[in-house]
Order: structure tokens, then C-alpha cells, then sequence
């Protein structure tokens, strides 16, 4: 028997973890104007149904 040595893999790049700074604060900065959005359009539609109901009460 001889031997034989195993054929070497290419080696892989690494994968980048880490986002660039300023890829991370606009996908931050989105995340939180749409979270302020989904306030607001739920405090005004709230407001909205609430006067509704009032309206039909009295």
C-alpha cells in the first residue's frame, strides 16, 4: 500500500461579518422612522375611532 496524500482544498475567503458603519446607521435610522410611522398612524387612527364612537354615543 502506498501512500497517498490527500488532494488540498482551495481555502475559503471569509465571509464579512461585520456591516460598514454606514450601512448599519441607515438600516438603524430606517428601522426607526418606520417604528415612529407605525405610532403615529396608530395614535391618529385610534383618535379617529375613538371621536367615531364618542359621535355615536351622543
Amino acid at each position: 500500500m502506498s501512500a497517498q496524500a490527500t488532494p488540498q482544498k482551495a481555502k475559503r475567503k471569509k465571509s464579512k461579518t461585520s456591516l460598514p458603519p454606514a450601512y448599519a446607521a441607515s438600516t438603524i435610522s430606517m428601522a426607526t422612522q418606520n417604528l415612529i410611522n407605525m405610532v403615529v398612524i396608530f395614535v391618529v387612527s385610534g383618535t379617529v375611532l375613538l371621536g367615531l364612537l364618542a359621535a355615536k354615543h351622543f
